[in-house]
């Protein structure tokens, strides 16, 4: 029976499994990606390409002019080398889209989570997509083999046709891809999720671990009002808003804005102000410029700041 996980990744284990190189990037969908960006340029440039090679074999043919190996080199490249950069540039960026990085490689790391491989599931998946793809194939000829035989003395039209062909395959493949990232997607999320054991172990050494301990008490400072505002200095309050500012010479000489609530949330702000014996003053300009977010208030406020905590300290 599986262990059940109830609790949600937290950021220190998201940034193991990165660590560890666990990610739901789907090699399947970047390959269709590939495949469909390869049939876009060839509808861009297989017109004139085609018709500069059929040129050069023409001419060839007549005795013309015959082309060096290094001449017809150069000239293979210029008409392959477009192809070859469509596919590149759409395979990187399908890959770095998922991944959010040029290379996660795999490694061994202690606490990190993992992902069943499921080896029984994922042949049944490949199967699957096998199956559509025949199916897909399968459809394809039963709908146009009768014509392909009438279009033998049209090039244009038998080209036409083949040409939708492969979008068919492509198009079947892309949509193969997606369900796969999808379902790597899911098995990634269930593998984040934490087991209580999972919890305990990971709060513990978060705790011991300074950098996870600071970023642990800002979150807890920002989800718990009552504990923001009993550590700060002042509350600005205007139309429907309130504004936490804890400031100190000594211990805090930046302002920081710890706390911010529009409407209810800055009633709240306020009766634990009062709760707390924390000065109110109101000022709605101000309240409205500080209220745009948490952290360290814009340097351009400082001076009327300072002026209100010295007024509200006299």
């Amino acid at each position: 029976m599986a262990e059940l996980r109830p609790f949600p990744p937290s950021p220190r284990r998201r940034a193991l499994a990165r660590q560890a190189g666990l990610s739901a990037a789907s090699p399947l969908l970047v390959g269709a990606l590939a495949c469909a960006s390869l049939l876009v340029a060839i509808g861009m440039v297989g017109g004139s390409a085609a018709a500069r090679l059929g040129g050069w074999i023409a001419a060839a043919a007549r005795g013309e002019h015959a082309l060096a190996p290094r001449d017809a080199i150069g000239a293979v490249l210029e008409l392959v080398a477009p192809l070859v950069a469509a596919v590149a540039v759409v395979a990187i960026v399908a890959h770095f889209a998922q991944t959010r990085a040029a290379w996660l490689p795999r490694r061994s790391i202690a606490g990190a989570p993992s992902i069943d491989p499921a080896r029984t599931r994922r042949a049944a998946f490949e199967l699957a997509a096998a199956l559509v793809i025949g199916a897909v194939a399968f459809g394809w000829l039963w709908l146009v083999a009768p014509r392909l035989a009438a279009l033998s003395s049209v090039p244009l039209a038998g080209g036409l046709v083949i040409a939708s062909g492969a979008a068919t395959f492509a198009i079947a493949w892309v949509a193969i891809g997606v369900v796969d990232a999808l379902l790597r997607h899911r098995d990634l999320a269930s593998a984040l999720y934490m087991t209580a054991r999972e919890k305990r172990d990971d709060e513990r050494l978060a705790g011991a671990d300074p950098r996870w301990r600071a970023y642990r008490a800002r979150v807890q400072r920002q989800d718990d009002p009552a504990s923001a505002v009993a550590g700060s200095t002042l509350l600005v309050l205007g139309d429907g808003i309130a504004v936490a500012i804890a400031w100190d010479p000594v211990r805090r000489p930046i302002p920081t804005r710890t706390a911010t609530g529009r409407g209810p949330q800055a009633t709240q702000l306020l009766g634990l102000a009062r709760r707390h014996q924390l000065p109110v003053h109101r000022d709605a300009l101000l309240a409205r410029a500080l209220a745009t977010a948490l952290g360290p208030v814009p340097e351009a406020q400082w001076a009327r700041l300072a002026e209100i905590v010295a007024a509200v300290k006299r």
